[in-house]
C-alpha cells in the first residue's frame, strides 16, 4: 500500500513538474512572440565603443530604460516650442549593467535636467530632451557620450504603464516618504495617499514616481529606481506567476526595444531562475543655473563620471579605461554654456592642460567605485534643485502634467542662427 501511494505520488509530482514545463515553455513562447511586436532596431546599430559584435555578448551588457511620462492614448507630441519633435521626454533614465558572471545588476539614475551636449541638436541641454530631439537613438547616444560606455540596448516605457503593471501583480509594498496629492493617470481625479509603509496599486504607484511637489526631481529619481526593484521582486511571486499571460501583454503593449527575442527571452529565464544582487547609486551632482538665471540644469560631478565610467567599462570586460578627457562633460568643462554652438575645433581637438583635482597622486577619493556608495542626499550637499517646485501646487492639472515648465526660457534659443557660437580664445 505505501509503495503504490509512493509510486502515485511520484506520478502526480511529475505530471505536475511536466505542466509546469510545458506551462514555462508556452510563456516564453508568449513572450518571444508579443516582445517581437515592440522592437524597434536602432538606426545606428551597434555601438563603436564596443570591441566585440554584440551578437557575442551574453555575460556583462548595459540596457538603457527610458521612461516617457505620456497619457496612454496620446500618438503624437503637440509642444509649442518644438512643433516638429515626435517623441516624447525621457523624464527617467536609468542605466542598468547586467553581469552574469556576478549575478548582478548596477544602475545608474540619470536626473533630468544633467547637462550635457546633445549631438543631434549640436548643443549642451538638458539630457531628457535628447529623446525627444531623437528618440531612442538620440537618448542612447548622449548617455554614451556622457559616461562613455557602449549602450547595447534600450529599452522606452510608457510610465502610465506602471498602472497596468502593479494592478497585475497585486500591488507592491512601499515606504511613501510623505503624503501625497497627485493626479490619476487619467487626469480625472485624484490619487490621495498617506505616509508611511503600504501596499500600492496600480495608481498610487504611479503618483509615487511621478510626484516631486514636495521634493525634487532627485528625490524623485530615486523613488523610481526603488520602485523598479519593488516591481522586479514581485514579478516572482506566485501571484505574478498566475497573472503572466496578462503582465506579458501589458508590458509589451506599452514599450519599444532593440533586444532580439532570444536574448530576452534567455534574460528573462535568467532572472526567473536566479537571485539577483541590485546595487544602485544616483549620478551626483550640483546646481546649475545659466546666468540669466532663468534656466535651472543639474551639473554632473566630474569624478562621479570619471569612476562610473571606469567601473561599467570593466563590468563589461572592455580593454581599456576611460581617462577624464574621454568624457565631454570634464574635456569642455570651461565652456558648459548651454543653448551655445561649438566649432569643430573646440568640440573635437581641446583638451585642458590641467587634470581635474581627482587625478592627483596624493588625492584620496569618498566615491569608492561610484557605484557602491551611501544614497546621495541632496539637500546635505547644498544641492536644492529647480527652486519653483512648492509654486507647483498653484497649478491646474493641466500644466502640472508637462512639469516642464523651464521649457518657455528655450523660446529665445528656438533659432539655431541666434546662438552663440563658442571657440578656443
Amino acid at each position: 500500500m505505501i509503495r503504490k501511494f509512493l509510486i502515485g505520488a511520484f506520478l502526480l509530482l511529475t505530471l505536475i513538474a511536466m505542466g509546469a514545463v510545458v506551462y514555462f515553455v508556452m510563456m516564453l513562447n508568449m513572450v518571444d512572440s508579443r516582445v517581437n511586436e515592440s522592437y524597434v532596431s536602432l538606426e545606428r546599430g551597434q555601438s563603436t565603443l564596443r570591441e566585440e559584435d554584440a551578437e557575442n555578448i551574453t555575460n556583462s551588457f548595459t540596457v538603457l530604460i527610458l521612461g516617457v511620462d505620456q497619457l496612454a492614448e496620446e500618438d503624437v507630441v503637440e509642444d509649442e516650442l518644438y512643433p516638429d519633435v515626435e517623441y516624447h521626454r525621457s523624464d527617467t533614465m536609468i542605466l542598468a549593467t547586467f553581469n552574469k558572471d556576478d549575478d548582478e545588476v548596477k544602475m545608474v539614475g540619470i536626473p533630468r535636467d544633467t547637462i550635457t551636449y546633445i549631438d543631434e541638436v549640436g548643443y549642451f541641454d538638458k539630457i531628457n530632451h535628447a529623446h525627444m530631439f531623437g528618440g531612442p537613438d538620440a537618448a542612447v547616444d548622449t548617455v554614451e557620450s556622457l559616461l562613455n560606455v557602449p549602450v547595447d540596448y534600450y529599452i522606452t516605457v510608457n510610465m502610465n504603464a506602471v498602472v497596468d503593471v502593479v494592478d497585475a501583480l497585486g500591488g507592491v509594498e512601499f515606504d511613501v516618504p510623505f503624503d501625497m496629492n497627485e493626479p490619476n493617470s487619467a487626469n480625472n481625479g485624484r490619487v490621495i495617499l498617506e505616509e508611511g509603509t503600504q501596499t500600492l496599486d496600480g495608481e498610487g504607484a504611479l503618483a509615487v514616481v511621478r510626484s516631486r511637489r514636495v521634493d525634487s526631481d532627485l528625490a524623485r529619481n530615486n523613488r523610481q529606481i526603488e520602485m523598479v526593484f519593488k516591481i522586479m521582486d514581485k514579478s516572482k511571486s506566485t501571484e505574478a506567476l498566475m497573472n503572466l499571460d496578462e503582465l506579458i501583454d501589458v508590458v509589451a503593449d506599452n514599450i519599444s526595444h532593440n533586444i532580439p527575442g532570444d536574448k530576452m527571452r534567455g534574460l528573462a529565464t535568467y532572472y526567473a531562475f536566479n537571485n539577483l544582487t541590485f546595487n544602485s547609486v544616483q549620478l551626483r551632482g550640483e546646481d546649475y543655473w545659466t546666468e540669466d538665471k532663468r534656466a535651472y540644469f543639474y551639473r554632473p560631478n566630474e569624478e562621479h563620471l570619471y569612476l562610473i565610467s571606469n567601473t561599467i567599462r570593466e563590468e563589461l570586460g572592455l580593454s581599456d579605461g576611460t581617462e577624464p578627457n574621454d568624457l565631454i562633460n570634464i574635456r569642455l568643462r570651461n565652456y558648459l554654456e548651454p543653448y551655445s554652438v561649438y566649432d569643430y575645433d573646440l568640440l573635437y581637438n581641446h583638451f585642458p592642460e590641467e587634470e581635474p583635482y581627482f587625478m592627483s597622486y596624493y588625492y584620496v577619493s569618498t566615491l569608492g567605485d561610484g557605484i557602491n556608495i551611501p544614497e546621495f542626499e541632496p539637500e546635505k550637499h547644498n544641492v536644492e534643485g529647480e527652486d519653483d517646485l512648492e509654486d507647483l501646487e498653484e497649478l491646474d492639472d493641466e500644466d502640472a502634467e508637462s512639469d516642464d515648465g523651464d521649457l518657455d526660457d528655450q523660446e529665445e534659443f528656438d533659432n539655431a542662427d541666434e546662438r552663440n557660437v563658442l571657440s578656443v580664445e
